[in-house]
Order: structure tokens, then sequence, then C-alpha cells
């Protein structure tokens, strides 16, 4: 301390003789001259005045620690009489207490402690700690203040080593003695000196760096941890896109391999994929179905143009994973710890388990025929009826309700052949298995077969089988009824009576289990949509 008054002294007296010499130079300037020197003289006077330049013991410096007192008055207390870091209103006033703390502390001249050990941090942390400087941070006060001693990162707990406990313990008693004399401070300022408010920032500067490291350090570790999944990942996919080109996609080693990543990545959606169910069973099998169905083996003697649309998608979104995860391994310590966050990864893996799941429903079953079928006669009823393709290719609101109406057309022409799918939609229409019955039709349902297979041997006598479809078709979609008005009086009302009865139908598919049907609607419209496509294209081509 006496050195630092010799100091001040001596810098004291040197600045009075400069401006004594200034003054005397000054007398003898000319005016433009001497305008020059009363500025500059000016500006020193004003930098002595500023809060925080250092001048041993002045009123600035108490002026900063009254500052910093009444920021920590602030403060919003819990019950234990503890900083609240738990409230936005507690967070915010804490902030601000930091920032005050870390003005204060460098006003006042305080000691640094050593921070080197940033240059060892990961990207994501020195881009919150730049420098050397004290750099105070209110996620690190909080984790002191509540003592925490684990983490749960992407559904697992992490429990912080001990050295982190300690140090922490150890922040805690300094934080808690500068908080004390601050109090001291505000009810009276001759109860505590400026040194021992300089002597408790240091302290608490010097426990703060410590566990700053201590407790950042364990972080990074943990993050490393979290990401380990991903990191798997993208390690896999390296191996298989080597054992792709070495061996082919079709090869045994990249088989095995193509399941080891599929499990890996089932893995990765258990944790990370919040947009959908986060499944942990997407395994390889449906996308080996996928690849046997577009490579030509394995497949059914009558091409199966859905199923092969179905397997595209799956593919598609497969290819697209694979893409992200290769851009990822570049930048992992960029990477999001809690994987939920990462928005394109997200946003793949909802991609890959919804084409997942329909790969799993209609890749190699009976269920994969159904679709094609039933959309093969969707599309002919496009094809038939302009008004229909309209809401089919505009998606309007009334296609929702002619729809229904169109697939049960589609059954009640060939039944057997669309069983599998009205099943998946109304399985209470059907016999359960194992009843005993030749048929497997519900007895209603049967009814309603034969009913609408003696409605349409009806109108076939005088209009020809094309014609009777067409007029049960235009009777569901509200088209063009010339043919209608045609009719006998009888066969208008039995063409009445049975709309009646496929409104009925149609109704009892959308409700018997909404999910299933919207599902099921979802997936013909995308297969629709796909063959659509395919024709345009080959229209062009021709």
């Amino acid at each position: 301390l006496e050195a630092r008054a010799s100091e001040v002294a001596t810098g004291r007296g040197i600045m009075q003789e400069q401006l004594g010499a200034q003054a005397v130079q000054r007398r003898r300037a000319p005016v433009r001259l001497r305008r020059l020197a009363v500025g500059m003289v000016g500006d020193m006077a004003a930098a002595l005045s500023k809060p925080g330049f250092r001048r041993g013991g002045c009123v600035d410096d108490r002026t900063l620690v009254s500052e910093l007192a009444a920021a920590n008055g602030r403060l919003v207390l819990a019950n234990d009489n503890e900083v609240n870091l738990r409230s936005e209103d507690g967070l915010s006033k804490c902030a601000e207490f930091v920032r005050e703390l870390e003005v204060c502390a460098d006003g006042l001249n305080c000691l640094v402690a050593d921070r080197s050990y940033r240059k060892a941090f990961t990207v994501n942390y020195r881009s919150l700690f730049p420098d050397m400087r004290r750099r105070y941070r209110v996620e690190v006060l909080e984790a002191c203040v509540e003592q925490l001693d684990s983490f749960c990162v992407n559904g697992t707990r992490y429990r912080l080593g001990d050295p982190v406990l300690r140090l922490s313990g150890a922040m805690l008693e300094s934080w808690r003695c500068l908080r004390a004399r601050l109090r001291l401070f505000s009810a009276s300022s001759s109860l505590v000196t400026l040194r021992e408010i300089m002597d408790a920032i240091e302290g608490l500067d010097i426990a703060w760096a410590r566990f700053e490291h201590c407790f950042i350090r364990e972080l990074i570790k943990i993050e490393e941890c979290a990401r380990g999944v991903i990191a798997d990942a993208a390690k896999l996919e390296q191996q298989l896109r080597r054992a792709e080109r070495v061996h082919g996609p079709a090869s045994d080693a990249a088989r095995k391999l193509r399941r080891d990543f599929a499990a890996c990545i089932a893995s990765l959606n258990a944790v990370a994929n919040d947009h959908r169910k986060g499944r942990d069973d997407l395994d390889g099998d449906v996308l080996e179905r996928a690849y046997d169905s577009l490579s030509g083996r394995k497949r059914p003697a009558k091409w199966l143009d859905a199923v092969r649309i179905i397997a595209e998608q799956v593919v598609k979104s497969w290819d697209a994973l694979r893409a992200h995860l290769r851009e990822v391994t570049s930048c992992l310590d960029k990477v999001d710890p809690y994987l939920k966050n990462n928005r394109g990864l997200v946003q793949r893996l909802a991609a890959w388990e919804e084409s997942w799941e329909l790969g799993q429903r209609y890749l190699g079953g009976a269920l994969g025929r159904a679709l094609s079928s039933m959309a093969s006669s969707v599309a002919r009823a496009m094809d038939a009826a302009p008004e229909f393709e309209s809401m089919c290719e505009d998606r309007d609101p009334e296609l929702f309700v002619v729809l229904p109406r169109v697939m049960w057309l589609a059954f009640l022409r060939a039944p057997l052949e669309h069983t599998s799918w009205m099943y998946d939609v109304l399985p209470k229409a059907f016999a359960a298995p194992g009843a005993g019955s030749s048929s497997p039709l519900g007895a209603d349902l049967r009814a309603f077969v034969d009913t609408a297979e003696q409605l349409r041997r009806r109108l076939a006598v005088h209009k020809g089988d094309e014609a009777a479809d067409a007029i049960l078709l235009a009777r569901a979609i509200g088209g063009d009824v010339s043919d209608i008005n045609c009719l006998s009086p009888d066969d208008r009302e039995a063409l009445r009576r049975f709309a009646l009865e496929l409104e009925g139908w149609s109704i009892a598919a959308q409700r018997s289990c909404p999910n299933d049907w919207n599902s099921c609607v979802a997936v013909l419209l995308r297969v629709l949509t796909g063959l659509r496509a395919s024709c345009a294209i080959s229209r062009s081509l021709v």
C-alpha cells in the first residue's frame, strides 16, 4: 500500500509539473494553440472524473462498491435466503449483479485469476469465453448456487465428479462472503473497508475460475458422451459406404453393415426424434425389402407400381439421413449434445421413421398388393370421371367425402382383391379368423356385396357393364346424372337405396378407427400422386 501511495503521489507531482509547464507555454502561445491546450486539459480532467479511474481509495471506488451493493440488494431471494435462480426475474437480477461485479472488479483493479485453461475449451465454449478476462456467466453461478451434482442428457443421467462438487462448495462460500460484506457496506460504509471488499472479490474470482475450469471440463466430457451415438452412426456410415464401393451394395458385407447401421440409427431415433414416436425398433429388414423390390430380386410376377413408390420413399429417406450424417462428421463439436435440438437431424429421423413404417406395412405382403389394386381402381375412376380427378389433384375438401365411396365401389367390384385393404380400415365388417366361415366377409358386408351385384346386373341389362359402373360412379361422386335420369323409376329407387347404404358404409369406415383411416388415405393419395406423375412422364416420352 505504501508503494502504491508513493507511486500515486509521484504521478500527481509529475502531472502538476506538466500542467504548470503547459500553463507557461499557454501564456506565450497563439490563441489557436491556447484553445488546443485548454481542450487537452479538459480531456484529462474528464478522464480523471470517470467512475472506475483508479486513484487509490477516493470516492469513485466507493461509488463502484455502492452500485455493486445496490445490485446485491436487488437480488431475488428464496426461502433459505439464497439467491433464487429458478424464476425469470431472479435470473435477470442475478445477471445484472454479475455484470456489476465484473465492472467493479475491473474498476478497483482487483487481481484477475489465471484463466489460461480456456485455451483447451472446445469451439462452442471458446465462443463464450473468448479471452482471459473474467467473463462471469450466470450459468456457472447457477450451477454453483444450486449445487448441481448431475445432468440428464438424451435420457441418460451423468453425475459430476467429486472435484467439481468440492470446488462448487468453495465457490459458494466465497460468494456468501462477498454478499455478506456488501450487506454490511449497505448498512454502513464504515463497517467494512474497501480492502476487505477487494479481498472478497479477489477470493471469489479465484474460486470462480477454479470451479469454472473443472465444471466446463466436466461438461465437455458429458457432451462428448452425449454425442457418442451420432458419432458411432457417422462412423458406421463411412464403413458402409466403403463396403458398398468395394464389394457392391448387394454383397453380404454391405448387408451386414446396413443392419448394424440401421440398429444404430434406431438408437439415435429413440433419443433424438421428438417429432414422431421415437421408435427404437427400426431394423434393417424393411430397407432390404425395399432394395430387393427396386433391384428386381424377389419381385412378384406382376410388378406393383404402388409397392415401387413405397420402396422408393424408403430408400430416399434412408439416403437423405446418410447424407446428413456425412455432413455432420466434419463438425461434430458443433452438434447440440441435446440431440432433439438439432433440427436437421430430427427432420430426417422423422422422415425415416415414417417411411420405415410404410415399408413395414406395405412391402412384401398382402397389404401391399391390396394397396396396388386399390390405387389402380381409384386411378381408373379418375380417368373415367374428370370431376373426381380434379378433386384428387386439388385436394378438394369434398374429396374426403367422395373417396371412401369410390373405394367401396372398387371393393364391391372385386371383393377378394381388396379384402386386405378394407379389412385394415374396417376389421369388424369381416369374419373373425378361425370362425369357420367359408367367406372372409361378415354377414352384413356379404349382404351389401349381394345388393351391389344385383343392382349392377339390373343396370347392365339395359346399358351394359361399363355403363352400369359409370352410373354407380357418377352417383357416388355427384357427377353427370344424365344416364341416371334415363333409368326407370324402379331402377332409380334401387339406386337411391344403394347410395344411402353406400354412404353408411363409407361413414363406418372413417369412424371405426380414424387414425388408421387417415393413414390409409394419406398413403393412397401419395401413391396416386406417384402413379399420375409416372403416367405423365410416360406420355411425354411417347
